[in-house]
């Protein structure tokens, strides 16, 4: 079984209980306009483009048999023409093309994860699996996940909650907790700024909170979904569920730099920054409704 990833990021600790291990994969069925991760996106591999590490030797042109890579910068690499060979990632010295994301199975990733365990016991931590969306990948995440779980290490899944109701059943045996996020309650804006309604997201999270210790992400966006009336829907909704926490997630723009090398305008101009005053307030709200509330994964 093989899954593709983007990254691997030990000693996290805003992704989960302690300090946990998350693995970043590859593939996502929304296309949310404030996406930080553009390179988690597409299920398959693909080569960002560094211009200030770009010395113009030529040495990319000169490899690519597709001439699907130029000298300009501005339009380093026609991707409709490119086959994804690599091989100007593997001749430009100044990495200024890389490589972004990795076929793997998961018993490659599980050895990496074992690395930390020292840190697991210590901190009760563990190893997150994140996106993307990793139910995209639902039989490599079930395979990983129970790996895991065999070797006694806590298993958390970081979800948009987009899937099938059997990929989510699938994986609920291996998980212990999970983050899910609600980006909008009402189901055509959902569909507007995300590209898919919300039913089958709201339907996954009842699901899973009846199975499962799970905690809601409120990824908060200016404009989209920080209004007062979704706000204390999502809440709502929320406390429904009976649990215990609520993250609040403020926009942000660090996401923005991986559109220029993936050849895309970002589209974090098109967006203000979340106030103070505006979190102080869900926070308040939340807290009223009996929730923990926390500005960011505060675990």
């Amino acid at each position: 079984m093989i899954g593709n990833i983007t990254e691997i990021k030990h000693f996290a600790t805003h992704d989960g209980p302690g300090i946990r291990t998350t693995i970043f994969l590859k593939g996502c069925p929304l296309k949310c306009k404030w996406c930080a991760n553009p390179e988690t996106q597409k299920p398959r591999t693909e080569i960002f483009f560094i211009a200030r590490r770009c010395s113009e030797c030529g040495e990319c042109v000169k490899a690519c048999s597709e001439q699907a890579v130029s000298m300009k910068k501005e339009e380093k690499i026609d991707r409709l023409l490119c086959n994804l060979c690599m091989r100007c990632v593997e001749t430009c010295k100044n990495r200024a093309l890389e490589q972004v994301g990795t076929e793997v199975t998961p018993e490659e990733i599980a050895k990496k994860v074992e690395i930390d365990r020292p840190f697991y016991k210590r901190s009760n931590g563990g190893v997150t699996i994140s996106g993307g969306e990793p139910l995209y990948q639902s039989d490599f995440l079930s395979a990983l996940l129970k790996i895991c779980h065999e070797r006694k290490i806590h298993t958390c899944v970081d979800t948009c909650g987009f899937a099938d109701e059997k990929w989510v059943k699938q994986i609920l045996e291996h998980v212990d907790l999970v983050l899910f996020d609600i980006k909008h309650m009402n189901s055509i804006k959902h569909e507007l700024w995300t590209g898919v309604p919300n039913n089958i997201i709201l339907k996954n999270a009842k699901l899973i909170a009846t199975e499962r210790e799970m905690r809601v992400s409120l990824p908060l966006v200016p404009g989209v979904n920080d209004d007062d009336e979704n706000i204390k829907q999502t809440i709502e909704f929320a406390k429904s569920l009976r649990i215990k926490y609520i993250d609040i997630i403020p926009l942000h723009k660090l996401g923005g730099s991986k559109y220029e090398y993936l050849g895309l305008q970002s589209p974090f101009l098109n967006f203000a920054r979340v106030s103070e005053e505006k979190i102080e307030k869900i926070v308040n709200l939340a807290k009223s409704s009996s929730l923990t509330a926390t500005i960011g994964r505060s675990m």
